[in-house]
């Protein structure tokens, strides 16, 4: 059994997507750092910053004495002492949460390359700055469209190049198939994955049929040479070492989901929607109103009983007293 980490980023306002570590070693380190199993890509975060160990049976947080410390539930863990953890717990570290779940069948574990694409979009969603795009592109390297800068789509969607006029990035180049080969763009990352062209696709000299691009890679897609590039690589490789930011990170007060607004009450339907000079009551004000009790009118009925029978004494006295004179 392993441990699943659900990490959300706080930089981003109201973020709705988490980024998923599963992890079946029995200690996992969380930081900054290129040797983290848990990269998190801000100057918030220290490079070695905190380690989730087993403890006997069940698993405990030690933060490493770091710049801005690390909370558990909301409170603040003594750094360098074990700090236990439950399954549900959330870990708050520079501007990053991270909803902590132990007992967990592992199928998968998060590979070393998986861990760095996270980083990496990680990495995008930490921006401070909106106008510093760190968004993926490619950069066409010779022939008629040589030096062209091409972004690539929002994920998740795709970008087919060929020398068709079908062809998201249209290629003048006679060796190149008409729908030759797709980027496709996921939240991780790019896959690079031919179409079964007639000449095949090359990554780095070499043919393939479906690959991870990584920032720089070069591929060939007819006799047009194409670059990818990805800022956000570059801005984790510049937080792998440096001093920390000693500053106010964001919480996850700030950006966790809204709770939904409660329906408004439906219309009264007896009301007709042309009369607005009708202004009979809503169901909680008839709800709310006072209403006359079994016993006030039983109390008023025998007042009436009583004088009735007072009436009707007086006057059969008056006719007997009629008859005796």
């Amino acid at each position: 059994m392993g441990v699943r980490l659900r990490v959300r980023s706080c930089w981003a306002s109201r973020s709705e997507s988490d980024v998923v570590y599963e992890l079946e070693q029995t200690r996992i380190l969380i930081g900054r750092g290129r040797g983290a199993d848990v990269r998190l890509p801000h100057r918030t975060v220290s490079v070695r910053h905190a380690t989730i160990e087993l403890d006997g049976i069940r698993y405990a947080l030690v933060d490493h004495e770091t710049t801005n410390g690390t909370a558990v539930g909301g409170a603040r863990v003594v750094p360098g002492r074990k700090k236990p953890l439950r399954s549900g717990d959330r870990i708050e570290i520079g501007g990053f949460a991270i909803v902590f779940e132990s007992g967990i069948a592992v199928s998968l574990p998060t590979s070393g390359e998986r861990t760095a694409s996270l980083a990496r979009r990680l990495a995008r969603e930490a921006l401070a700055d909106p106008d510093a795009r760190l968004d993926p592109f490619l950069t066409v390297l010779n022939g008629p469209r040589e030096g062209e800068v091409v972004p690539l789509p929002v994920p998740p969607d795709r970008l087919v190049l060929g020398r068709g006029e079908d062809a998201d990035l249209v290629l003048p180049d006679e060796d190149a198939s008409r729908a030759h080969a797709e980027v496709e763009l996921d939240l991780d990352g790019a896959t690079l994955r031919d179409l079964s062209s007639k000449n095949g696709t090359l990554l780095g000299g070499l043919p393939i049929q479906e690959a991870r691009l990584v920032d720089r890679d070069e591929f060939q897609v007819g006799a047009t040479i194409l670059r990818f590039e990805d800022p956000a690589d570059a801005k984790v490789v510049s937080l792998e070492s440096g001093e920390d930011d000693a500053g106010e990170a964001p919480s996850w007060e700030e950006v966790a989901p809204l709770p939904p607004e409660p329906e408004a009450p439906e219309a009264d339907a007896t009301i007709a929607d042309d009369d607005p000079s009708q202004d009979a009551p809503s169901a909680a004000r008839a709800l709310s109103e006072p209403k006359p009790s079994r016993s006030g009118v039983a109390a008023a009925d025998m007042v009436i009983y009583v004088l009735a029978a007072a009436v009707f004494a007086v006057s059969a006295l008056g006719l007997i007293w009629l008859l005796r004179g």
